[in-house]
């Protein structure tokens, strides 16, 4: 018995390993890493209950995978309740084969995260970022259709 849990210890850490990882971010953490980026950057700001982020997010990730793979960097934050964090957001992550990296932002108040990542954002998801230092580029849009994502990643890397 005990080698069959050893067994079963071993393959769920090596399966975990594997699967999607979500890092817990602060604003502070979140702001820090958009200032530090080297590279073009997309922040999509998404919930699990957020159908439209849900639509958003697989076009996203196929473009910037195929169109721009290591130009564009991609990153999903998640703004969902502490609750899901770690394991209502992976698994819901997996099953949509997310396969960008994600964080979850440790803030609840909308108040706190919103005017820190742009002064115009109301809190509204989906939303996104789009930042290039190497350019002071920076731009915040509320959710992109496809057509508008495809002009406003060439004006990100140009």
């Amino acid at each position: 018995m005990k080698k069959y849990l050893i067994s079963i210890f071993l393959f769920t850490a090596c399966y975990m390993g594997i699967a999607q990882q979500v890092k817990k971010m602060s604003v502070a953490e979140l702001s820090d890493y958009i200032k530090k980026s080297e590279k073009p950057l997309v922040i999509s700001f998404w919930a699990t209950w957020c159908g439209s982020c849900v639509e958003e997010i697989p076009y996203f990730i196929s473009t910037i995978n195929t169109k721009y793979k290591g130009e564009v960097e991609l990153l999903l934050v998640s703004l969902d309740i502490k609750d899901y964090y770690p394991s209502g957001i992976v698994s819901f992550a997996r099953k949509r084969n997310f396969n960008a990296p994600i964080a979850w932002l440790n803030e609840s108040n909308a108040d706190v995260f919103c005017p820190a990542i742009d002064s115009t954002w109301s809190g509204a998801i989906p939303s996104n970022l789009m930042v290039n230092n190497k350019k002071q580029y920076r731009k915040f849009y509320g959710g992109l259709a496809p057509l508008q994502l495809d002009r406003e990643l060439k004006l990100l890397v140009e």
